[in-house]
């Protein structure tokens, strides 16, 4: 019921109080109504009462016994009258109230993302931020985000919508329930963070991929749904997975064919060194991620492009030269044989040591760098330089310094 409140002054004044009071109103009904009708959509009705993880355990359960979980997953493209859609956007979740570090399997599955679900946006939710580890190898979570910009990150007290208070399990163990909240309140695809995508997930239906011991502790590696999918129908849970591709999603050590998978688990810490020149399946497929190809890495001599044979040593803070690095210097000039050894400093070494290097013409020289306590965002009061000196198989084979990681 409209109401109005009239001056008695002029006739002139009673109109627009009106005039301009209606549309208001109805434009803020509309407005109303559009976000109640969006919410509705965004998420389960029943998200509160509905248990993902129960029915999902129920699921994987039901397609053993029945020999429909498919431990064999043969990509095929959508058909052409079906548009590929609901793979836009990626989530990871990551969990641990300490701060660990984001290792190279965990980039190596935001790689496969992108390459395989080419998504539009991949957000990354965080209980704490990961870190660089101790001896500042660990770089590839800034790698990540200075080569993506659209590799969003977020804490998770911070992600909006109405979401389950339950986000993590523990350390790297996302909470089923909150996941399945998440993917069907938005739409898109859920990946673990130590999970390779291989194949992308077909573009009907939602996607569901699992990993297990025993039913009563089943991992959830990759979720893919449409927004409002796998969603109760009213006060009944019974349908709400009905439609849902149940997949195994192995780890490294059980896969066997890595074109007959849709994704793998990989359980272990590793560098890319360890999958340098092993031929196995796993390896291979890690290859291609990150190198561009499964081929092993072979480190034969180039006499095409061969390296400057220069020494790099770093001395922060200046002030005199100890005897260990006057050692290291010329290690570097008379075993090593490198032509100039160059000193990276803030500062200049002084010193009887270094005294000794100048007068005696040796080949150093000094080069000056701003903030050179400074790596990775990380302070540092000392930067060590490891030098691995490896025994040449041949004796005809000439060194060659090659940079993998």
């Amino acid at each position: 019921m409209w109401r109005c409140e009239f001056e008695t002054r002029t006739r002139k004044s009673l109109q627009p109080r009106c005039i301009f009071l209606i549309p208001i109103l109805v434009v803020v009904g509309v407005n109303l109504c559009a976000i109640t009708s969006y919410l509705n959509s965004s998420f389960c009705a029943d998200q509160t009462l509905f248990q993902f993880s129960e029915h999902l355990a129920v699921s994987v359960e039901s397609a053993q016994r029945s020999n429909k979980l498919h431990t064999v997953f043969i990509p095929s493209p959508p058909p052409s009258s079906i548009p590929t859609m609901g793979q836009a956007t990626v989530f990871y979740v990551w969990c641990g109230a300490r701060r660990r570090p984001f290792e190279f399997r965990n980039y190596l599955s935001v790689r496969s993302s992108l390459r395989a679900l080419q998504p539009d946006t991949v957000w990354f939710y965080y209980e704490s931020e990961p870190i660089i580890d101790d001896k500042l190898y660990n770089t590839w979570w800034h790698e990540l985000i200075v080569e993506f910009p659209f590799f969003h990150r977020r804490r998770l007290r911070d992600v909006g919508g109405r979401l389950p208070r339950t986000a993590c399990d523990g350390p790297g163990r996302p909470a089923i329930d909150y996941v399945h909240a998440l993917v069907t309140s938005r739409g898109g695809t859920f990946v673990d963070e130590a999970t390779i995508v291989v194949a992308r997930p077909p573009d009907d239906g939602a996607t569901v991929a699992v990993d297990f011991d025993d039913q009563a502790d089943i991992r959830l590696r990759l979720l893919k749904a449409y927004r409002g999918m796998l969603c109760p129908n009213g006060s009944r849970n019974d349908n709400a997975t009905s439609d849902m591709r149940v997949l195994m999603c192995p780890s490294d050590s059980e896969l066997v064919d890595p074109n007959s998978t849709l994704c793998v688990h990989i359980n272990r810490p590793m560098y890319p060194k360890d999958i340098w020149t092993s031929d196995g399946s796993v390896d291979r497929l890690l290859r291609r991620e990150f190198y561009g190809h499964p081929e092993p890495m072979r480190l034969l001599p180039s006499y095409d492009r061969l390296a400057p044979n220069i020494g790099h040593v770093i001395w922060v803070g200046g002030g005199n030269i100890d005897f260990m690095f006057f050692l290291s210097v010329l290690s570097l000039l008379h075993v090593a044989r490198v032509d100039v050894v160059y000193v990276h400093g803030d500062r200049p070494p002084t010193g009887f040591y270094w005294n000794l290097l100048i007068d005696t013409d040796q080949s150093v020289k000094f080069l000056l760098r701003e903030n050179a306590r400074q790596v990775f965002r990380n302070m540092r009061s000392k930067l060590m330089l490891k030098i691995t000196v490896r025994k040449l198989k041949r004796p005809h084979d000439v060194p060659e310094v090659t940079h993998l990681k």
